[in-house]
């Protein structure tokens, strides 16, 4: 009697004091699309398809720690049917529609006409993934809403601008698209400064007849946007597409486009390939001739281009130690303050003012930093743990 008095007792014990776990998370229901097709038909719910491939990686993350989430489960059991699929095997033919590339991909299909009405694509967290949910179910926040008036040609110069990114975020290219649409405006359309933000944050792809456009409005952008940002538009372009050749091996199509713009009369030319010569050192890790590069590149090309000089600054930061080189590096980033004083810049600035080990300078360049980002509501996490690091230093002599 007293051994089974013990017994209950742990036994209430272990089940009131051990901490609740759901490990149930999303009910992904094994059956193919057409019957969760009938099925979403049947209980008059849309289909979600978490589309997944065996080696990714992101795809185990959310499996195990955002669809297991208790928050998640509810949401997503109660407002869809659940499916999921390796699109590279039972969901090869599926895929031939879908197009996935980008993994995982979150796929929702309406019911009871089973057309896609939202997507997104990539790793993301519970809140964001729960919003997703949400954006699936409300129309007005659907990509297929977007879509719609963008090819009925009723969407505000906002929604284009809106329904371009979404595309983006949904693992889908939407380079055919934006070079579409940009060829289709008229000059004077295309200096309006909701479709210069589309040029200049969405288009890349330097190869699309849209380029040569840009390029006979180059003079009109410098007027109205700076020369400054459609120069750098121009450089961004150019060095996207050597890097996709360095990234794919492709040596020859490398050296054709660098034999291109050596024969062009582009005056950003030379700067480019001093650019891209610098990156493809980057991309191989070969930072002995990063760094031989950077000094050159930088006092020839820089002077005047915060961007690059924090960018350099920063690498430099993370992988240089020779105390001259750091130097250089320190004015690089105390010009790129100069010429724009803010949150990046200032951040780069603290950071080799602390593996300097000057500590005073890094102290009010770190703090200068948090309130900047304050004032901009930007997260300041990197500062703030930098922060420490730094009260922590011994003045350098």
């Amino acid at each position: 009697m007293k051994k089974l008095l013990i017994l209950c007792t742990t036994f209430l014990f272990i089940h009131f004091c051990a901490p609740a776990q759901d490990k149930t998370g999303i009910l992904f229901q094994a059956i193919p699309f057409e019957a969760a097709i009938q099925k979403a038909k049947t209980e008059k719910k849309p289909i979600f398809l978490h589309a997944y491939a065996s080696w990714c990686h992101f795809c185990e993350f959310m499996a195990d720690s955002v669809y297991t989430q208790a928050e998640i489960a509810d949401f997503y059991n109660r407002n869809f049917i659940c499916i999921k699929m390796d699109m590279e095997k039972e969901g090869r033919e599926l895929n031939k529609k879908l197009r996935v590339q980008n993994y995982p991909s979150h796929v929702f299909f309406d019911y009871p006409t089973t057309q896609m009405m939202h997507r997104s694509a990539g790793k993301k967290n519970t809140a964001d993934f729960l919003q997703l949910g949400r954006d699936a179910l409300d129309s007005t926040k659907q990509l297929r809403t977007f879509e719609k008036k963008y090819f009925n040609k009723t969407a505000s110069l906002q929604e284009i601008s809106t329904y371009l990114k979404m595309l983006d975020k949904a693992g889908l290219d939407n380079q055919p698209a934006i070079n579409t649409y940009l060829t289709g405006l008229s000059e004077e359309d295309m200096m309006k400064y909701e479709n210069w933000r589309i040029m200049y944050d969405l288009f890349r792809d330097v190869e699309m007849p849209a380029f040569q456009k840009v390029m006979l409005l180059r003079e009109d952008y410098a007027k109205k946007y700076t020369a400054d940002s459609i120069d750098n538009k121009i450089i961004t372009l150019y060095n996207g597409a050597l890097m996709t050749r360095v990234q794919k091996l492709d040596s020859l199509g490398y050296e054709n486009m660098i034999g291109k713009l050596k024969k062009s009369r582009l005056d950003l030319s030379e700067k480019i390939i001093a650019y891209a010569e610098l990156n493809r050192y980057k991309m191989k890790s070969d930072w002995k001739n990063y760094q031989l590069a950077a000094v050159p590149f930088i006092e020839k090309f820089c002077a005047n281009d915060y961007r690059r000089l924090n960018e350099v600054a920063y690498n430099f930061y993370e992988r240089v130690s020779d105390k001259a080189l750091l130097a250089k590096a320190e004015t690089w980033a105390q010009q790129a303050v100069s010429l724009q004083d803010n949150v990046k810049h200032n951040h780069t600035l603290s950071c080799i003012y602390y593996k300097l080990g000057r500590k005073s300078l890094a102290k009010t360049a770190c703090e200068h930093t948090m309130e900047l980002a304050k004032k901009s509501g930007i997260d300041y996490k990197q500062s703030t743990l930098l922060l420490e690091k730094i009260e922590a230093l011994k003045e350098a002599e």
